[in-house]
């Protein structure tokens, strides 16, 4: 009897202690989960690190069926309360360089970083990824907004938009053309994610007066393209270009003729295009995969998708624009990095010439006289180095200058160049590389791929570095100066006499004309065009 009731107790006390500890579970705080009320319903997030974030929002409806290759359509209004704490889907992208797993048409989706959804009105970030309109979505891990919105108290946005055949074929000139096809759909969901930000950021704290846009490679093309729609004007204030291509926009030519031949891809003609709207998105990315490795082995020709100069929603090419005043009013920032050619040349991605072999077509291009002065100029050519050099000063630096030097014109413009390189970085020869200051922009470096573009270097250094840029960002998106509200800072803005540019390395220091050599050994021509 005694052993009984020796077990009993114990079994009690354990059942109570397990029950106290139910108790103290349900008593503890719950995970705080922030509503934002949006024009069309309200949205329910998390909150992680002391930041607001909604995932998963979508700014347009999903476009399937008969909204496929159509223009994106206003979100439609729903009743109670919509789970935003997950991403949503990426977009169908090619599987060549696909790092996105989760893939569907139904992706127009928006992520928000907030400090909180109350009524300050802080500076908003839309950030645009890169991928060459053909990879990417805005819920990668090195685009995480939470530590810019919590050191610079703004409001970051990542969007999504459609990639590959879904966002960037062009009809207009296809004989088969019927109703129900639009252009630059990739182009025009990003207007409408930024509509989306002017009528809700409010709502998430953010203040839809003052919006800075900002995007690499593909994304800071995106932006010179948003700086000249006509149909984005009024809806963002500033833009920062990190590693864009203002030559990169393809006439009505080119992209007939690269649709024509993807349609053929996939089995159909200039008649079929009704037949488009009826194929599987794995058939059409497989199109896409089997157009891309055709293109990586001729020569001379595009190696990635872009905007169509279509003479209506983007009326003009992006020098054209600019010269004319078409961004006028909106501050910018724009860079390149030291090396942006290196990881461009890799074997897997392969739309920058490798070698003096590949890149001579280029070359064959340019006069007799003019190629002669450009092969001297560059000391280290023939070698891959020279190769490398030429060509990141031919796609990145010397358009960028020249985008610049019109932009300046017509509102307070800022240059940088990004020249910092781990160890490791150097000897696998890729230094400097395309896409490398972004962790240092976002503060990633110490997980996913920020991690790896960092390894082994000095985490002191590196944090300095990163604490500088993301400073310069922030301020610049603040107060339209990346020196912040003093006019007294050491980044002054870009003329046409000094080209003053902020060189990001180990010393970050401002320096007059960096590339005045090589600028005027370009100065008549460009072999990349």
């Amino acid at each position: 009897m005694k052993a009984y009731y020796t077990t009993r107790t114990f079994i009690l006390l354990i059942v109570l202690h397990i029950s106290s500890l139910l108790m103290a579970a349900d008593n503890r705080p719950a995970v705080e989960q922030p509503l934002a009320q949006t024009v069309s319903g309200t949205l329910r997030g998390t909150k992680e690190g002391g930041i607001s974030i909604w995932r998963g929002i979508s700014y347009a409806q999903p476009p399937v069926g008969e909204l496929r290759f159509r223009a994106p359509q206003p979100v439609q209004r729903w009743e109670g309360i919509k789970d935003a704490s997950k991403f949503g889907l990426a977009c169908p992208q090619t599987h060549r360089t696909a790092s996105a797993k989760e893939q569907g048409e139904d992706c127009l989706y928006l992520n928000v970083w907030s400090p909180a959804a109350d009524q300050k009105k802080r500076p908003v970030m839309v950030w645009i990824h890169g991928g060459g309109f053909l990879v990417g979505s805005g819920s990668g891990s090195l685009y995480d907004g939470t530590h810019l919105a919590q050191n610079g108290d703004v409001v970051v946005v990542s969007i999504n938009y459609r990639l590959g055949a879904l966002g960037f074929l062009y009809f207009d000139e296809i004989k088969g053309n019927k109703d129900g096809f639009d252009n630059n759909l990739g182009i025009r969901d990003q207007v409408a994610a930024l509509k989306w930000v002017k009528d809700n950021i409010a709502s998430f704290g953010g203040d839809p007066d003052q919006v800075t846009i900002f995007g690499e490679s593909a994304g800071a093309i995106s932006v010179m393209t948003l700086m000249s729609a006509p149909s984005a004007k009024g809806l963002f204030k500033r833009a920062i270009v990190e590693s864009g291509v203002p030559e990169s926009l393809w006439t009505p030519k080119t992209a007939t003729e690269i649709t024509l031949r993807y349609l053929k891809l996939v089995g159909l003609g200039p008649n079929d295009l009704d037949k488009l709207k009826a194929l599987p998105s794995d058939t059409l990315v497989a199109g896409m995969d089997r157009l891309f490795a055709q293109l990586m082995k001729e020569t001379t020709t595009v190696k990635v998708l872009a905007p169509t100069v279509d003479g209506s929603f983007l009326p003009h090419d992006l020098m054209t624009s600019i010269q004319s005043g078409a961004a006028s009013g909106i501050d910018m920032m724009i860079g390149t990095n030291k090396d942006e050619a290196t990881f461009l040349s890799l074997k897997k991605i392969g739309v920058t010439p490798r070698n003096a072999h590949e890149l001579a077509p280029y070359l064959a291009n340019v006069e007799v006289e003019a190629r002669q002065k450009l092969v001297k100029a560059y000391k280290k050519y023939p070698h891959r180095s020279g190769v490398m050099d030429m060509t990141t000063d031919g796609v990145f630096v010397m358009p960028c200058i020249r985008f610049t030097e019109q932009q300046h014109r017509f509102a307070s413009t800022y240059m940088y160049r990004f020249q910092w390189s781990s160890p490791l970085l150097r000897m696998t020869g890729l230094g400097s590389c395309h896409g490398l200051e972004m962790p240092f922009v976002f503060g990633n470096m110490d997980h996913g791929l920020g991690k790896f573009f960092t390894l082994g270097a000095n985490r002191k250094t590196l944090h300095r570095i990163s604490a500088k840029m993301q400073q310069s960002w922030l301020n610049f998106a603040r107060y339209g100066s990346p020196s912040g509200e003093s006019s007294n800072g050491d980044w002054v803005k870009y003329d046409p006499t000094h080209r003053y540019t902020m060189i990001f390395d180990k010393k970050s220091q401002v320096v007059s004309d960096p590339s005045d050599y090589y600028r005027k050994v370009w100065a008549d021509y460009s072999i990349f065009k």
